[in-house]
């Protein structure tokens, strides 16, 4: 085959740039797909169930979530977040117009529970990190990292409730969802840890460590599965929940 100088040239030339630029493109590292950016809406009869989740009370605990609240209903005692409460168990909920949090102790008031409450009322429809912790003498809540004023002082060993955690809710004394929260709910972590000892700045995505027990970013945006980021499999089950825009963006 024939090929006159000025083609020749041309052709040898296009070669040289398209391996060249094969080149650089192969040293460029590879964007990593962006983070998917979804939260759970609670309908106020929805819920995530934490499966073989036990807490004895032995060790300190820490349970925390990013959350947007809508007004909840009435009839509702509570707006349990993350919870296992039945006259036992630890859990973070909303409930006459401020954030609180219980412990129980099997104390003769308050049902058996150690209770504290935010300083203000809660922010209808806005985001907040709320975390309740509990340091194996005082329990404590703190909502946008500010610890509350009230410290509740426990004296008597935690009563561990039998039921599963929930997210949107907690059990009824057939271990059945009740006490439903309105609203959305991300980045819930449970540990066994006091997490927080002073006012501190929440971070919108958490991290797992080897003191967390169960970790859901809500990162699915479908199905009806909750993976757990801890590395222990407690999968939620997903209840009756939607697939909304990731509240922590708002923020």
């Amino acid at each position: 085959m024939y090929f006159r100088p000025a083609l020749l040239f041309v052709c040898t030339l296009m070669l040289i740039l398209f391996a060249d630029s094969s080149a650089r493109s192969e040293d460029q590292p590879q964007q990593a797909d962006a983070p998917k950016k979804f939260s759970l809406e609670f309908t106020g009869k929805s819920q995530v169930i934490i499966p073989k989740l036990r807490y004895d009370g032995v060790e300190p605990i820490t349970l925390e979530a990013w959350v947007k609240p809508y007004a909840h209903d009435a009839d509702n005692i509570r707006a349990s977040v993350v919870a296992n409460l039945q006259l036992a168990g630890v859990g973070i909920h909303y409930s006459g117009e401020r954030w609180m949090a219980h412990f129980n102790e099997g104390r003769a008031s308050n049902a058996g529970y150690v209770s504290t409450a935010s300083n203000a009322e809660a922010d209808i429809d806005q985001p907040v990190h709320v975390a309740a912790v509990y340091d194996g003498l005082s329990f404590k809540l703190f909502v946008n990292g500010k610890q509350q004023d009230y410290v509740g002082q426990t004296t008597l060993p935690h009563v561990p409730s039998p039921y599963d955690f929930m997210v949107g809710a907690d059990p009824n004394g057939k271990g059945k969802p009740h006490q439903f929260f309105k609203g959305v709910i991300d980045e819930v972590r449970i540990s066994k840890v006091a997490r927080y000892t002073k006012d501190f700045k929440p971070a919108k995505r958490f991290k797992p460590d080897k003191e967390t027990l169960v970790l859901y970013h809500f990162d699915e945006g479908t199905g009806k599965i909750a993976h757990d980021a801890s590395g222990n499999k407690h999968h939620g089950a997903i209840q009756g929940a939607n697939w909304v825009k990731q509240i922590t963006d708002e923020k």
